[in-house]
């Protein structure tokens, strides 16, 4: 099956410190993988040097084959910004611009980004809020917003730019926990329609339920991967054993 993401040897450093540990992983297309761990286990680094947030300090990455990084070495930036456009990044803490409403923060990056038109951003924009079940709030701006409602305006412009993948970095971690289920459901939608994901996510049953692969990471490396339920369910470490156990099923 075709790998979207291809990553081996992955390393970065931050004020000298090894945060990712030389990790090697692969994503079929229209698979979801889940990463789990403990904070500070460089989860959503592993997120953020594949979606060029952050540069890495040696190993390779391939998206939608085409190559990031080889050995430590990037491609050229007009490459880079290529890939880019591939991948979609929806954060934890929503990040839309406070002084535009929701359907301008939908509509604004196909404009500038795609270079579409206003009339077909705006159609595309309308089109993902009644997906989002927001057809009502397109005047409104993101402070007039719950936080689950703005964390589906975040899922909306992401999927407005069309990426053959979406990378999720702890997207209910900001969320009351009435909220959280909102967004885990349209999450659902979307690996049931087969979107590629990688889900960074500390809701555990969630990530048995609805991941193809889990890994589980802390200090850097993969300590265990698998089948969710033999994971989540049944692991074999005892690292994964011990951080588990924190968690009802």
């Amino acid at each position: 099956m075709e790998a979207v993401i291809k990553v081996s040897g992955l390393k970065k450093s931050f004020n000298g410190v090894e945060i990712i540990k030389g990790i090697d992983f692969s994503l079929p297309k229209g698979k979801v993988l889940g990463i789990i761990g403990p904070s500070g286990s460089g989860k959503s680094t592993v997120l953020r040097c594949l979606s060029q947030l952050e540069k890495v300090d040696g190993g390779s990455i391939e998206i939608c084959g085409q190559t990031l990084v080889k050995k430590g070495l990037y491609c050229s930036k007009q490459e880079a910004r290529k890939i880019a456009l591939s991948s979609g990044l929806v954060f934890q803490n929503f990040n839309l611009f406070p002084h535009m409403s929701v359907l301008k923060n939908i509509m604004d990056p196909q404009i500038h980004v795609l270079k579409k038109s206003k009339e077909e951003a705006r159609e595309t924009a309308l089109k993902l809020l009644d997906r989002m079940n927001l057809s009502e709030r397109v005047d409104y701006y993101p402070c007039q917003l719950s936080g689950g409602q703005q964390q589906r305006v975040s899922i909306a412009r992401a999927l407005a730019l069309n990426p053959q993948v979406l990378f999720f970095d702890e997207p209910t971690s900001a969320l009351d926990p009435e909220l959280t289920g909102e967004i885990l459901s349209v999450i659902k939608d979307l690996a049931s329609e087969k979107m590629t994901m990688i889900i960074v996510t500390h809701e555990m049953a969630f990530a048995r339920d609805t991941s193809d692969h889990i890994i589980f990471m802390d200090g850097g490396v993969i300590v265990e991967e698998g089948q969710p339920v033999d994971v989540i369910s049944n692991p074999k470490q005892e690292r994964t054993k011990l951080f588990l156990s924190r968690f009802s099923s």
